[in-house]
C-alpha cells in the first residue's frame, strides 16, 4: 500500500531530498600513488562514481516525482488559485504602501502660496535659477489617505485569511508516495 503525507510534509521531503542532492560528493578524478594498485584504485574509484551517480538520479525523480504530484494536488484543492490572490495582494500592498507616504500629503494652500510668494519676491542676488524656484507637495487629500490606509487595513486581511486557508489546505490535502519513490526514501532514510 502506498504511503500518503500532506502537502506539507511533501515540502519538508523535497527539502531533505534537495539538501541529501547537494551533500553526494561526484568524483571523476582520483589519486594513485605508487605503492598502490591502479587497476584496483581506478575500479574501486569508478565504481564509488557509478553507485554516487544512481543514488543521486534516483533522489532526482524522487524529487520531480513529488514535485508533480504537489502540483496537481495543489491545483485540485485551489492552493494555486490562493498563492496567485496572496501574490497579487502584495504587489498591491507595495503600490498602495507609497500613497500613505507623509510626502504624498497635500500641503495646505495657504502654506504652499506663502511658500511660492517668498520665492517670488526673493532679490536677485538670493535666486540661482533652478534652484529653490518651486515648492514640493504631495498631490492626495487627507481623505483619500485615510480611504487608502481603510483598502490597506482590507488586504491584510484578506492576506490572511488566505494565509490560513492555504496552511489549513496543506496539512489537509495529502498526495500518494508511488511504490518507486517510497523505496526510494525510506533507503535513504527519509521517511
Amino acid at each position: 500500500m502506498a504511503v500518503k503525507v500532506s502537502l506539507r510534509k511533501a515540502n519538508a521531503i523535497q527539502t531533505n531530498i534537495s539538501d541529501l542532492l547537494k551533500s553526494i560528493a561526484v568524483k571523476t578524478t582520483v589519486e594513485i600513488s605508487e605503492f598502490q594498485e591502479p587497476t584496483a584504485v581506478l575500479q574501486t574509484a569508478n565504481d564509488a562514481l557509478m553507485a554516487a551517480d544512481v543514488r543521486r538520479s534516483d533522489l532526482l525523480m524522487a524529487l520531480y516525482s513529488i514535485r508533480a504530484t504537489m502540483g496537481i494536488a495543489n491545483f485540485q484543492c485551489g492552493i494555486g488559485n490562493k498563492l496567485s490572490h496572496l501574490a497579487y495582494i502584495d504587489k498591491r500592498l507595495g503600490q498602495l504602501d507609497p500613497l500613505i507616504q507623509e510626502s504624498a500629503a497635500l500641503k495646505d494652500l495657504h502654506v504652499i502660496s506663502g511658500q511660492l510668494d517668498k520665492i517670488r519676491n526673493r532679490r536677485e542676488e538670493h535666486r540661482l535659477y533652478g534652484l529653490d524656484s518651486g515648492v514640493s507637495s504631495g498631490v492626495l487629500q487627507p481623505q483619500q489617505m485615510e480611504s487608502i490606509r481603510g483598502i490597506i487595513r482590507e488586504l491584510k486581511k484578506q492576506k490572511q485569511s488566505l494565509n490560513d486557508e492555504v496552511l489549513h489546505l496543506n496539512v489537509t490535502t495529502e498526495i500518494e508516495l508511488t511504490d518507486e519513490v517510497e523505496a526510494i526514501l525510506k533507503k535513504e532514510g527519509i521517511l
